[in-house]
């Protein structure tokens, strides 16, 4: 079987779309193992690993200095499994449903503690090496001080996002099928005092690859 290689630019391997469409179309996965300084297994670890240095380079240095390359953005979640385009729900799911129109939109990945992934970069460290569990570690556990640190750095930070990109994209999709990162974008947006009705939001209670119409659909609208 033939190892897809990716387009290197600098540092970086960016995905292409034409290598989307060939994960997708494949029966290939591959999985890539976490780091240690980058596994969250403490609520310790889950506010620090934030601002961890290679962290917080990729978020100043690549999502803040990202540069446009269609008039509309996509936003879906992160998965467990890493690289993301080999998860069941990215590769079987949100990749095949948005292939028609992968061309003509800049896709990203909303994700803890990454904040913002273009997906072009989603083969690469330190996007590929962190293992980061939202319902150990976030969701119903706002109680522990720690994590409501946390998720105030999330918020922060992707208001930060939003606030400069929000007007360099005509046309902005949420497909957020579970209301986690949903209500954090949504945050995100009043923080940064922009209208949620500038976002059209595609929101499932199933999972992508079990019920694909909905968000294909949507997609159309495009």
């Amino acid at each position: 079987m033939t190892r897809i290689v990716f387009k290197e630019v600098g540092n970086f391997k960016m995905i292409t779309h034409e290598q989307i469409k060939h994960i997708v179309n494949s029966s290939r996965r591959e999985r890539e193992q976490p780091i240690e300084k980058l596994t969250v297994k403490s609520f310790e670890d889950a506010l620090r690993i934030w601002n961890d240095p290679d962290v917080l380079d990729f978020y100043e240095n690549k999502a803040m200095k990202w540069r446009p390359k269609h008039d509309i953005a996509v936003f879906i979640p992160c998965s467990a499994w890493k690289p993301y385009f080999y998860s069941q729900s990215h590769k079987d799911g949100y990749l095949k449903a948005l292939l028609p129109y992968i061309n003509a939109i800049d896709l990203f990945v909303v994700s803890e503690p990454m904040v913002i992934v273009p997906y072009c970069y989603s083969d690469e460290y330190p996007v590929k090496s962190y293992d980061y569990d939202p319902y150990k570690f976030f969701i119903g556990k706002l109680a522990n001080p720690l994590a409501k640190q946390a998720l105030n750095i999330f918020i922060e930070r992707l208001s930060r996002w939003v606030n400069k990109y929000n007007s360099q994209y005509s046309k902005k999709i949420l497909i957020l099928p579970k209301s986690w990162h949903l209500k954090i974008f949504l945050k995100a947006l009043k923080k940064a005092n922009i209208e949620a009705k500038e976002y059209n939001i595609i929101s499932m209670q199933e999972e992508p690859f079990n019920s694909l119409k909905p968000y294909i659909n949507g997609s159309k609208s495009i």
